[in-house]
């Protein structure tokens, strides 16, 4: 008989192939034309493969699960205005900080158990487990009474939002061909820049005009919207066997060990040079520990005989590889003018918060109009390799021109150097997901997903946090010596470091503002520099991407 190809998932079940009665020469005949064809009809009942999905009813899950990460990526940002308001309401400005950190921690860690949960119980399962646990966060943190209740809410946010944000995009490659695949994943990536601006600007239009604790109570019926229209209409094949089956399946202990070693390297980052001193054994020990776990993450995933929450073999696939340890830089160049874009506004040029935040829209709209562009463009001409090249290059620029950003740098300036550097994150934020999901085989696409997603966020919290380090240890020496040289107000410059307002409200003589201002921004100018290299990093490992094709057929990762 005939060799027939059957990798990467190209035919259907055999129990959903239907052939009349004959010979076996005729039997290899068909079946090695069916395996030579570039698409295969899917033999599924209706709404079980995402794809035999009606027009209507996939777009208004997508709008669903688009709402969904709106909402998990709108609670990393929004928090931001709403702090000081916070702080002073619980007279606990010194745990104010775990108010971001107890969502970023978890909301990072759990990323990639979520891909093995869903493989193992089911994508709708998780989202509506992933929603309850949401809105019950959302629910505490708008009805608590204490700053402890609060940060509670937080932590269990993120462990909803977590898995949000995974299972829309897996779900996306459940009920897309890999030709469509790209345009919404190109929406899917305007929505995670939209969240990043809006959110800060409704914290504190909440904050101003009602009550900060409408940042959380927002997302209650929003997250109910969502999961109504999840348990109607989405429908996806149910992973088989009984529950003590599925159980056993889980790799437990990995997770354990990876969310372990992941927030202690997290929690090392985000202490570090603020809260204890570098060279602190406390600070020693969570680097180490979280290290070694990491290690003893992978030995288990290589020796587990469950079913593995990164599996191994993801790291042999050449596209898989680079692409999921270029995401580590990308989210680290893709985050920082997030985070130190509206600072320097706010140093600068005096800018609210709230203005601060709007500042970022050149950079943010770019984004999302070149994510939308190229997802189309993909989607289109089925080629994605150079654009991703091409838009990692501008990005590099982009992040270069940020280092001219001091106190004389022109307006127009100001949004074309953004824009250029959104429009370079914009080409390769959501093209290189396709690509890992175009390379890794059918079974480790949840897997692949969830660990792209997580090594984005991981690069975000670990950039964010060197960048920090970088900041204070070039700042804070010149305010001392700014401060002997003006004995007067050495006070008020080490103040500043944690509440750059005064700078501006604190009675400073101009010509000493211009003076302090300046040390700010040469600190701003380390971090800038500093991003280039993660920047140029990312763009060495696109070179070597290999060029898959996309196809036209569906490819459920679930159900096979």
């Amino acid at each position: 008989m005939a060799r027939v190809d059957i990798s990467r998932g190209s035919l259907p079940n055999a129990s959903t192939i239907h052939l009349p009665n004959s010979s076996s020469h005729d039997l290899a005949n068909d079946l090695e034309k069916q395996s030579s064809a570039s698409t295969i009809p899917r033999q599924e009942p209706e709404n079980q493969d995402g794809s035999q999905l009606p027009l209507f009813r996939k777009i208004l899950i997508f709008l669903s699960l688009a709402l969904a990460m709106l909402l998990a990526s709108l609670d990393t940002t929004i928090v931001a205005t709403i702090i000081p308001r916070v702080s002073q309401q619980f007279d606990a400005l010194s745990s104010a900080t775990w108010i971001t950190t107890a969502y970023m921690l978890t909301s990072t860690a759990l990323q990639p158990l979520y891909g093995s949960l869903s493989n193992t119980f089911g994508r709708v399962p998780m989202i509506l487990t992933s929603l309850v646990i949401f809105f019950g966060g959302s629910a505490a943190c708008g009805w608590a009474p204490s700053m402890g209740v609060l940060i509670f809410g937080r932590a269990l946010q993120g462990v909803g939002g977590s898995g949000l944000i995974a299972l829309v995009f897996i779900v996306i490659s459940d009920v897309t061909t890999e030709k469509e695949r790209p345009m919404f994943m190109g929406v899917l990536g305007a929505v995670w820049s939209i969240a990043s601006v809006i959110g800060p600007v409704l914290g504190g239009v909440f904050t101003d005009k009602a009550t900060w604790r409408w940042s959380f109570f927002i997302n209650l019926p929003a997250s109910g919207v969502v999961l109504i229209i999840v348990l109607l209409f989405l429908r996806l094949p149910q992973p088989s066997g009984s529950l003590m089956e599925k159980l056993k399946k889980v790799d437990f202990l990995g997770s354990l060990v990876l969310i372990g070693g992941t927030v202690m390297l997290l929690l090392a980052l985000t202490w570090g040079g603020k809260s204890y001193p570098w060279r602190s054994a406390k600070i020693i020990c969570l680097l180490v520990f979280g290290i070694v776990s990491l290690v003893v993450f992978m030995l288990i995933e290589w020796k587990t005989t469950a079913d593995p929450t990164v599996p191994i073999r993801l790291f042999r696939n050449r596209n898989v590889s680079l692409s999921v340890i270029g995401q580590f830089f990308m989210g680290i160049t893709l985050f920082i003018p997030i985070f130190y874009i509206p600072i320097w506004y706010t140093i600068v040029k005096n800018a609210s918060a709230i203005s601060s935040g709007l500042h970022l829209l050149p950079y943010l709209l770019s984004l999302s109009l070149v994510s939308i562009l190229s997802g189309f463009i993909v989607t289109k001409t089925g080629r994605y390799r150079l654009l991703v090249i091409f838009g990692t290059a501008i990005l590099v620029v982009g992040a270069g021109l940020t280092i001219l950003f001091d106190e004389n740098l022109s307006q127009g300036k100001q949004i074309g150097f953004m824009i250029l550097m959104g429009a370079g994150a914009g080409f390769n934020v959501q093209i290189l997901l396709i690509i890992v999901q175009t390379a890794a085989e059918i079974k480790d696409m949840a897997s692949a997903t969830t660990l792209f997603l997580f090594t984005r966020l991981l690069g975000g919290s670990i950039g964010i946090a060197v960048m920090q380090s970088i900041f204070q240890n070039t700042v804070l020496p010149k305010l001392i010596q700014l401060g002997s040289q003006y004995p007067e107000y050495s006070n008020t410059f080490i103040r500043s470091f944690d509440d750059q307002s005064l700078i501006y409200n604190s009675g400073l003589p101009s010509d000493i503002r211009a003076e302090l201002i300046h040390v700010y921004v040469v600190g701003l100018k380390m971090i800038f520099i500093a991003t280039v290299p993660f920047a140029a990093a990312g763009l060495a490992l696109t070179l070597p991407l290999k060029h898959i094709p996309l196809r036209g057929d569906a490819k459920p990762s679930i159900g096979e």
